[in-house]
């Protein structure tokens, strides 16, 4: 039974940082965009992806970013971690790029260097009120 626990643990190591930079995004872009915004960039860009990935999940009734952030955290946790992460840049590669046509890419700059998803630290709150 350890030996189950352990091989378990490191698979979630591996989605937990994965996530990180779409729960930002989440947080920053569904009060511009809305839920439904959000959820549709998403479930596009994975679908788009999904194909040679079948275990990557797109399921059409997830209508909210929750719950399709925690079916990818599931998904990536149980992928091999190299293919995990190469699955998650291309599928932030992928949201971004229809963001970007969706808002323009000055705004998709912006709002991504904002939250961290461009792999900058998050900006802190106090710097944007000067």
């Amino acid at each position: 039974m350890d030996k189950d626990e352990n091989r378990a643990q490191p698979a979630a190591d591996h989605a937990a940082p994965l996530i990180r930079p779409w729960s930002r995004l989440g947080r920053q872009l569904v009060p511009l965009i809305g839920e439904g915004g959000f959820v549709a960039l998403f479930t596009r860009s994975a679908r788009l992806l999904s194909p040679p990935r079948a275990w990557l999940s797109v399921d059409a009734t997830r209508r909210t970013s929750t719950l399709l952030l925690t079916a990818l955290e599931q998904d990536l946790a149980a992928a091999d971690p190299q293919e995990a992460a190469a699955t998650h840049d291309e599928l932030m590669g992928m949201f971004v790029r229809q963001l970007g046509a969706l808002i323009g890419p000055t705004l998709t700059a912006r709002l991504l260097s904002e939250t961290g998803a461009d792999g900058t630290p998050p900006k802190n709150q106090e710097e944007h009120k000067q």
